[in-house]
């Protein structure tokens, strides 16, 4: 797959389209089978095509899906997510509206993982024999410049993009995987409201 496109979310419109809860599911299920319809989507959840073709339309409208090239008949479009690595733009340059979205879209997305990481476990305890080949986590520490902070995240990102893979481009055998990474500095003592 070739290297994706990096895109800064900048402009409040585009970050709004991704606060909307059913676009965020909408995202979910594409991220999941690689294509879908708003048929599909129907079946899956449990809404009219109308109201999923609508939210379809915006996220191609700011970037974050496109057409299935000659896929489809008649009315029925094919989607997928587009070769686009979405990064939030700095803080710093949005107005006090930008990162109020900023903060909307990212506690969003936090709470999302918190319960796939309760859903994980629950299902990994479930399925431990399936699913161990292909589980794994790990928690790290170290002490980083700002600098050096900058090149661990590009590595990693390096990584990522490496394995990146549409699923029609997957080979047999091939899962989905959740990927994440938190890295954050410890609270400095005056910030640090432990007891």
């Amino acid at each position: 797959m070739p290297e994706p496109m990096r895109h800064r979310v900048a402009d409040p419109e585009t970050l709004k389209a991704l606060t909307h809860p059913l676009r965020r599911c909408i995202l979910r299920e594409i991220d999941r089978d690689g294509t879908v319809t708003s048929t599909t989507l129907a079946e899956r959840l449990g809404q009219n095509t109308g109201t999923l073709s609508y939210h379809l339309r915006q996220l191609e409208r700011y970037g974050y899906i496109e057409d299935v090239p000659d896929r489809g008949t008649g009315r029925e479009r094919w989607w997928r997510r587009t070769n686009t690595n979405w990064q939030t733009a700095d803080p710093d340059t949005l107005d006090q509206a930008g990162r109020a979205l900023v903060e909307q879209v990212t506690r969003r997305r936090l709470a999302e993982d918190a319960h796939d990481i309760g859903t994980m476990v629950d299902t990994l305890l479930a399925h431990w024999e399936r699913d161990k080949p292909m589980t794994t986590w790990s928690r790290a520490g170290t002490h980083l410049s700002p600098e050096q902070f900058r090149a661990f995240e590009a590595d990693y990102l390096a990584l990522v993009h490496r394995y990146a893979q549409r699923v029609d481009e997957a080979p047999p055998g091939s899962r989905p995987v959740r990927i994440r990474w938190y890295a954050y500095p410890e609270p400095a003592d005056e910030d640090d409201d432990r007891p």
